[in-house]
């Protein structure tokens, strides 16, 4: 057992030197429970072999169930994953940061999960880092998710190099995963983001129009299409309009 430090942030304005102190534990391989806008999870990085051991110990869970990873940017995507889906870019414009967790091709053999947290004490964390986070749910494989920060210590006191108390998460529910991997896409689990808004925002279809400087003719044509969109009720397609200069 070790002696888990606790520390308490305001969650709108997190205190920046308790962001740094969890940065580097996570850097220097040790397990710290954070906030999100969902639920409290552990984050480690995922390549530190005795760190990663620690969390699957702690969490009693199989080691063949890989974790998803936690991401601060929508950038960061591309420096993991390959044939990525128009239907995954939409979904990360609608939906990051925020409770929605893709499955998406790793630039390996497999695939890979991430999720950008719609929390500013997660993200900073996650950046400040500098290192790849996973950050599973803080309960025992099999438990309740906790929303609340004594929920997340309880089982984990004495494991856990450092936690942060931001008071009940925003969402106080799960993320949904999309598995993006395969076609068509499965939501492997129903959370925050209801399976209907997935679907639709997937399908939606995008008009863009381009004239040399976006001033005129394009804005002009994108306001006509929108007006006759919206008089035949379609909210199916998204129209933008852009420049070349």
């Amino acid at each position: 057992m070790i002696d888990t430090k606790k520390v308490k942030i305001t969650r709108d304005k997190p205190e920046e030197y308790y962001l740094r102190r969890a940065a580097d534990i996570l850097r220097e391989g040790g397990l710290v429970i954070i906030p999100t806008e969902t639920v409290y999870g552990i984050a480690a990085d995922r390549n530190n072999k005795k760190a990663m051991q620690r969390l699957f110990e702690a969490k009693k869970r199989p080691s063949e169930k890989h974790f998803s990873l936690h991401i601060e940017d929508k950038k960061r995507v591309d420096d993991f994953c390959v044939d990525i889906p128009i239907a995954a870019y939409k979904l990360m414009d609608k939906f990051w940061p925020g409770p929605l967790t893709l499955v998406l091709k790793d630039k390996g053999s497999g695939t890979i999960g991430l999720r950008m947290p719609d929390d500013l004490a997660a993200l900073r964390v996650i950046d400040l880092s500098g290192v790849e986070v996973v950050c599973p749910s803080a309960n025992i494989s099999g438990e309740p998710a906790p929303v609340k920060f004594y929920q997340a210590i309880k089982d984990f006191e004495g494991l856990v190099d450092y936690a942060i108390d931001a008071g009940p998460t925003k969402l106080g529910i799960e993320s949904s995963v999309v598995d993006l991997s395969v076609e068509p896409f499965r939501i492997l689990r129903e959370g925050a983001v209801k399976k209907e808004d997935i679907f639709s925002v997937a399908a939606k279809k995008t008009v863009l129009f381009v004239c040399t400087g976006n001033s005129c003719r394009s804005v002009m044509a994108k306001a006509l299409l929108e007006k006759k969109l919206k008089a035949k009720g379609r909210d199916d397609v998204e129209v933008l309009s852009a420049g070349i200069d």
